[in-house]
């Protein structure tokens, strides 16, 4: 399988162009890693030196509603965007969402959300992992949005659910909107930074994609969105109750299996970060591996 198209990579504010690379014949297989990480070499520059998690607010949820079979002891989870942070820029990962998707929080920070529309605008590029709203929607309803849309970058799967059948009504794209935005396509890997590959992962969504980060550290990151909504999810091989995904459309569960079972054969030292388990960023945090907040230093262009 190779990658369908070239497509214009966006390097801390340098705009090139990516070989076509060719990928190996079978996703996840054995060897899968060892071509992600050729491909983080590709794009010349640079290696980010860190990535920053922040979250516009919290929530507490019971296992049980993560994990198949878990208890009902509740944790904490999230909406964590990410900020991959190079020496002269950064790029997004996820975009969370507003205050009127969860109005009765207690939680939710209008500091925190100013703060990742901040970053959101002045990134050199934006991705998401998923289309679901909790994801996407601050790439459609930002304060900035015309300034984001210019590098926000989606792809066709998920450009087509926004426009055809999105998972809230209120991040609906028509037209005119979804012509605003960059798109690709590629399978199954597209090397978008210097140490950054996006890896296609089919299954909680049909627009699902994975982040490869490498760090200028040597610390590799996969940032997962939600393969699994708990870590535990990934050590245990259990997927989410089928009840918790049907109100927007339900998984492919084969899809998912098999990217479990791959992320759990990932040498120990790789991070693997899934999005709605704080307790988890919080330990990658307080190993270093992560920062807390993002780093807005203006980039030199």
């Amino acid at each position: 399988m190779t990658i369908r198209r070239t497509v214009p990579t966006v390097v801390a504010g340098l705009l090139c162009f990516a070989a076509p690379l060719t990928a190996q014949d079978v996703p996840y297989s054995p060897s899968f890693l060892s071509t992600i990480r050729r491909a983080a070499d590709v794009v010349p520059g640079e290696r980010p030196t860190s990535v920053g998690v922040l979250s516009p607010d919290e929530f507490t949820i019971p296992i049980s509603v993560m994990v198949e079979g878990g208890s009902s002891e509740s944790v904490i989870g999230a909406h964590p965007v990410f900020q991959v942070r190079f020496p002269r820029g950064w790029l997004m990962v996820d975009a969370a969402l507003d205050r009127a998707f969860v109005p009765t929080s207690k939680n939710f920070s209008d500091t925190r959300y100013r703060s990742i529309h901040e970053a959101l605008r002045d990134a050199r590029l934006v991705v998401v992992t998923h289309e679901h709203h909790d994801h996407v929607a601050g790439l459609i309803r930002s304060p900035y949005l015309a300034l984001i849309q210019r590098h926000a970058l989606l792809t066709r799967a998920q450009l087509r659910r926004l426009m055809e059948k999105p998972d809230e009504p209120r991040i609906r794209l028509d037209s005119a909107a979804a012509s605003r935005y960059l798109v690709i396509d590629y399978d199954p890997i597209m090397p978008i930074a210097p140490g950054v590959v996006l890896i296609k992962a089919a299954g909680h969504s049909i627009g699902s994609q994975m982040v490869f980060v490498r760090l200028s550290s040597g610390q590799e990151i996969i940032l997962a969105g939600d393969l699994a909504w708990h870590s535990s999810g990934i050590s245990t091989q259990r997927q989410k109750p089928e009840e918790s995904t049907r109100d927007f459309g339900g998984e492919d569960r084969v899809a998912i299996a098999q990217q479990l079972r791959w992320l759990q054969s990932l040498p120990g030292d790789v991070a693997i970060v899934v999005s709605h388990d704080q307790a988890a960023i919080d330990r990658f945090v307080a190993r270093g591996v992560m920062r807390r907040g993002f780093d807005l230093t203006p980039a030199t262009r």
